[in-house]
């Protein structure tokens, strides 16, 4: 509750490796199905064209009729995952990365790596209130900087595709005075809109989405598309 109170707006993801690694057990050790069984539930979940990684609710639908089908005869697992893990892998998987424009699979690894930088920074050793808001404050702050790096490729992060507008060759980035940096950085911060795929079309109630790959509108046979001037004529 403390953590939802003080980062209101940060999105909860769950690491995929624990997910899959939690299916894996069931189907074995609940269920008892054979590897190569095992191993297609799984793909038909996390793989590229599975239920995590689905560019938008139809193909979501397809993944999730798809398992089902191939799940018939395992009545137990289909619970579980109806009741339990569709739903987290729903709002806690699918849908962030969606959000995001990326079909990579979220890991702990970044928290367990941050839990690491935090021990180091306190020595391994309890801290008292103030100082301990110190040293987390000194953290955040180099966070930023390496974030702020991102925008002209430079430092450990890079942008998601739906943020490479903000992108900025590093060269030109020098030659910005720092006011510039400062508000081309806060521009960025500031994008908290709902990022959307370019060939996504999104129902109004906000509840469906598909993928458009219609390439052009219909045209009736022969149709051509004439120059502006010839669209029409001049009254006499």
């Amino acid at each position: 509750m403390a953590i939802e109170n003080a980062f209101p707006t940060a999105k909860r993801r769950l690491c995929t490796k624990h997910l899959k690694d939690n299916v894996q057990h069931y189907l074995q050790d609940r269920v008892g199905v054979s590897t190569q069984e095992r191993k297609t539930i799984i793909n038909t979940i996390f793989g590229d064209q599975g239920i995590a990684s689905a560019d938008d609710t139809l193909q979501f639908a397809r993944a999730d009729s798809e398992l089902k089908d191939l799940c018939a005869n395992h009545p137990q697992f289909l619970k579980y995952y109806e009741q339990s893990f569709k739903p987290r892998v729903e709002e806690f998987v699918n849908a962030p990365n969606r959000r995001l424009g990326t079909k990579q699979m979220w890991t702990n690894n970044n928290a367990e790596s941050m839990n690491r930088v935090m021990k180091v920074a306190v020595n391994w050793k309890p801290q008292h209130a103030p100082d301990l808001v110190d040293k987390l404050f000194d953290m955040v702050d180099f966070q930023f900087i390496n974030l702020r790096s991102a925008l002209h490729h430079s430092g450990d992060y890079m942008l998601v595709n739906s943020y490479k507008q903000y992108t900025i060759a590093d060269a030109i980035w020098k030659t910005k005075s720092d006011e510039e940096k400062r508000k081309l950085f806060n521009n960025f911060l500031q994008d908290s809109k709902k990022r959307k795929h370019e060939n996504i079309i999104t129902s109004s109630d906000g509840l469906y989405s598909v993928v458009n790959k219609a390439k052009s509108i219909a045209k009736k046979p022969m149709q051509r598309k004439r120059p502006r001037t010839e669209r029409a004529e001049k009254r006499h």
